[in-house]
């Protein structure tokens, strides 16, 4: 009979413990957490603990987790999971077994560890005790917004459904046939996706684009409007420099009312440097020397650390001003805190 009571006293403790940490927001079971997390899209924080023994686990609960503050911020972004390892009152053997994988999984070291994870299971940080609520948050804040910058960054672009055709001429290069059929090739794979990847509102791209190859000794390549010139001396000599077609086909996608140089070159050779041909050697910028006013591939190199440091989403919206004819080097400051001269000697400092 004592054993009975014993064995219904514990049973009731357990249920009126994890009532307790559901009551408070917190789920005690891992796959309702997952499945919460996707359907409401919000961050998990799986809290691994040792609630009747663990002292820095007590104090993590009292400093950080029962404070109004936090409670407050994680009812609106959370998704709280509490994973219990008690000494007492212990769970079912099935519910301890399953704990004891999700440990193993995540390589707990010790209690208490908050693992975080995205609403695709996606693992960024471990996070344990810390006095101070709004540190902690702090803290979180950070590590969130770096993986959704992550996730940012490598989102496929979706291709834009448009009609269009590339129309080659080289009848002064009659021998570069072969070349030139080749870059219409590429510019037929290419042309949706640069569009997609400088897309802004009410866009409309040319249905047609013109390569035209012809006598230039001292040139290299232009563009006007729809519109591409090669150099039939220069691609006779650099062979398949398909990069410096790419970076002229991105101007045509670009159609900026007005030319500015440094920021125009810079986001043409980042679409040649680091969406075309990502994986090339790029030459150094020697941070000692470079400008601002440099553009090309210094430039690239600018806003491919902008893309990866300070927005994803940067290329769009300096892409989308540059078209409407507002772009200002203000626009640096509204949308990074920072003027462009201070984020490009940031850019030169983190080189050396």
């Amino acid at each position: 009979m004592k054993k009975l009571f014993a064995i219904l006293t514990g049973a009731l403790l357990l249920a009126s413990s994890a009532m307790a940490a559901e009551s408070e927001g917190w789920l005690t079971d891992y796959q309702e957490g997952l499945a919460a997390a996707k359907k409401n899209q919000k961050n998990m924080m799986v809290l691994f603990t040792g609630s009747d023994w663990c002292s820095w686990c007590k104090r993590l609960q009292a400093d950080v987790l029962q404070k109004e503050e936090f409670k407050a911020f994680a009812k609106e972004n959370l998704v709280l999971v509490e994973l219990d390892f008690p000494r007492g009152n212990k769970p079912s053997e099935e519910i301890q077994a399953a704990r004891k994988a999700l440990a193993a999984k995540y390589n707990i070291p010790g209690y208490p560890t908050i693992v975080l994870l995205t609403p695709e299971e996606k693992d960024f940080g471990r996070m344990g005790y810390q006095e101070k609520v709004g540190e902690f948050l702090e803290e979180y804040k950070a590590r969130a917004a770096e993986v959704k910058k992550e996730a940012a960054a490598a989102a496929p672009v979706a291709l834009p459904d448009f009609k269009y055709t590339i129309n080659i001429q080289y009848k002064d290069a009659p021998e570069m046939e072969g070349w030139m059929k080749a870059m219409q090739a590429l510019c037929i794979e290419w042309y949706p996706k640069i569009v997609a990847e400088l897309n802004s509102p009410d866009f409309k791209p040319y249905p047609e684009v013109n390569l035209t190859v012809r006598s230039d000794p001292k040139g290299v390549a232009g563009t006007g409007g729809k519109n591409i010139f090669l150099s039939k001396e220069f691609f006779t000599r650099n062979g398949t420099d398909a990069g410096a077609v790419i970076h002229e086909l991105t101007h045509v996608v670009q159609a900026y009312p007005k030319y500015i140089p440094w920021i125009t070159e810079a986001i043409a050779d980042y679409i040649r440097l680091y969406v075309f041909e990502p994986n090339a050697p790029r030459p150094p910028v020697n941070p000692e020397k470079a400008s601002l006013k440099d553009g090309y591939k210094s430039g690239a190199a600018f806003v491919a650390w902008l893309v990866k440091e300070k927005d994803p989403q940067i290329v769009t919206k300096l892409n989308t001003a540059l078209r409407q004819g507002t772009y200002k080097d203000e626009l640096f400051k509204e949308l990074t805190q920072k003027t462009v001269d201070e984020l490009f000697a940031e850019f030169l400092e983190s080189l050396k």
